[in-house]
């Protein structure tokens, strides 16, 4: 669940439901152009459906079977192929196999995915993700989906709700102590490992 390297020395992020992200390649190594990140997810896992409102999301499988449902369609990627999402596409993912998953996943451009990420590791470490990885109090929710809005968009949460609701729930979990959470940085990690 902590950040921490990776045998190469990569800052590792990872949650207690069974997803690890090694990252590759950050929105600041590369001006914003990408984030590139090894990603693993344990037998079971299974994202929720969303979108990436203005990034384009890459998935190369090096090992495991992935299950990708784009819209309506479904399908099964096995080592060696790969498939993009583009923005604004409603899709979800799992590891549809017996052992692990292990892909790459590319977001273009990078905007703040990385920080998504890690305030949802942060928020799994304080245990406030409920059983499948998603917030557990609605008004943190809430924060999240406001923040983050360019970055992930739940796709069963209409979005007139989620751009004229959210940023009220969003304020009003701030202030009573439900905002997002405050999470490790690049910087951090840096200074981690010296």
């Amino acid at each position: 669940m902590a950040s921490s390297g990776h045998g190469s020395g990569a800052p590792t992020l990872e949650t207690s439901f069974g997803e690890r992200f090694v990252l590759r390649d950050t929105a600041e190594e590369t001006d914003g152009e990408l984030l590139r990140m090894d990603t693993y997810l344990d037998p079971g896992v299974r994202r929720p459906l969303h979108s990436h409102p203005k990034q384009d999301e890459r998935f190369i499988v090096h090992d495991g079977t992935l299950g990708i449902a784009i819209e309506d369609a479904e399908q099964l990627l096995e080592p060696g192929e790969e498939k993009t999402v583009a923005a604004g596409t409603p899709h979800t993912f799992w590891n549809a196999g017996d052992g692990e998953v292990h892909m790459t996943t590319e977001h273009r451009p990078a905007l703040r995915f990385e920080e998504f990420i890690r305030a949802m590791v942060e928020l799994d470490r304080a245990d406030g993700l409920d059983a499948d990885g998603m917030p557990a109090n609605p008004l943190v929710a809430a924060a999240l989906i406001h923040e983050f809005q360019d970055e992930m968009q739940p796709a069963d949460i209409p979005v007139p709700v989620q751009r004229v609701l959210f940023p009220v729930l969003g304020t009003i979990g701030s202030v009573v102590g439900y905002g997002v959470p405050e999470y490790a940085t690049a910087e951090s990690d840096r200074s981690d490992s010296l």
